[in-house]
């Protein structure tokens, strides 16, 4: 019960098929559904991911192996985390970010089976993370410490999240949600304390900020305690790039559902549907980081995160 308040909690501050593909999901769910108008651009169909490989299947190119080595023999680590947000304009630090399959899950869980959508979530914002565990966490065979939930940029627990910060330094943390609400696979949920985790935005005072100096480094700062990761911008996407769902507040008033929980589709898009199907997500994990790398191709191919070991993948 515990777990699943947490899970909740967290999830309020963020995230070609063969036949054989088919198996836990009816016929219908790759019918394509007519939009209201000629005018009107339906959303990606599940049908154009049917050529797509599952995201375990994808080739690791040789010189991500080759940065994953050098990353690991220096004990830094640069990989890519996302983060949904509305157009409103605030630092992300002490908030939570996922990688692409964490933001996905969010997303379909949390956001896409309301209108207009939950939170004014518009767009999907990622990040090129460089972080190096202190040699205190190092020295507990770990990468990250465990995750602590973000709301209003402070830390609301597990209180063992706190003690980790005096144990180990401002390091980040991770743990895996429940992929039996949603078969995104290795989904990871992240956290990255800044300044004065421990107080709402509005209320870290100077002393505060004095005190708890956070891991988020400043420029040319040197690895420390208080500097444990760096955070650069990446590219965003809005969520009518990702799944061509154009004009979706304007269709959403007219009756027309993005996702709908009970029935595990939507109406006059196809892009959600299967949220327990381990296959249709992970082709949707592949779709989107596609996407990224066809608007933004200028920005390297990075390795995944490090392991996180925090959470249990089949809970």
């Amino acid at each position: 019960m515990v777990l699943t308040m947490r899970v909740v909690l967290l999830a309020t501050c963020l995230l070609a098929c063969t036949a054989s593909d088919l198996s836990g999901l009816g016929a219908e769910v790759w019918e394509d559904e007519d939009c209201t108008t000629e005018n009107e651009s339906c959303s990606v169909s599940l049908r154009q991911l049917r050529g797509e490989k599952s995201w375990e299947d994808l080739d690791v190119q040789a010189e991500e192996l080759d940065e994953q080595d050098a990353n690991s023999s220096s004990g830094e680590y640069s990989f890519y985390v996302y983060r949904s947000k509305t157009w409103a304009k605030y630092e992300d630090t002490n908030v939570n970010m996922a990688n692409l399959a964490g933001v996905l899950w969010y997303l379909h869980n949390e956001v896409v089976g309301h209108c207009p959508r939950k939170f004014g979530i518009t767009h999907v914002i990622r990040y090129k993370i460089t972080m190096k565990p202190t040699e205190e966490l190092a020295r507990s065979h770990s990468n990250f410490a465990r995750l602590c939930h973000f709301d209003r940029g402070q830390c609301t627990g597990p209180e063992s999240s706190l003690q980790d910060y005096n144990r180990y330094g401002y390091v980040p943390g991770c743990d895996k949600p429940n992929h039996g609400v949603a078969n995104y696979p290795d989904a990871t949920w992240y956290s990255f304390p800044g300044e004065c985790p421990t107080q709402p935005i509005g209320a870290k005072s100077s002393a505060c900020i004095h005190n708890q100096k956070g891991g988020q480094c400043k420029r040319g700062e040197p690895w420390s305690k208080t500097c444990t990761w760096r955070k650069e911008y990446a590219g965003q996407l809005t969520l009518d790039q990702i799944t061509s769902n154009h004009n979706f507040e304007k269709r959403c008033k007219k009756g027309f559902e993005e996702y709908n929980i009970q029935s595990d589709k939507g109406q006059g898009s196809n892009f959600w549907h299967g949220k327990k199907d381990r296959n249709v997500c992970s082709r949707r994990i592949n779709w989107v980081a596609k996407l990224y790398q066809k608007h933004f191709p200028t920005y390297p191919r990075l390795p995944p995160p490090p392991v996180c070991k925090w959470g249990d993948r089949l809970r």
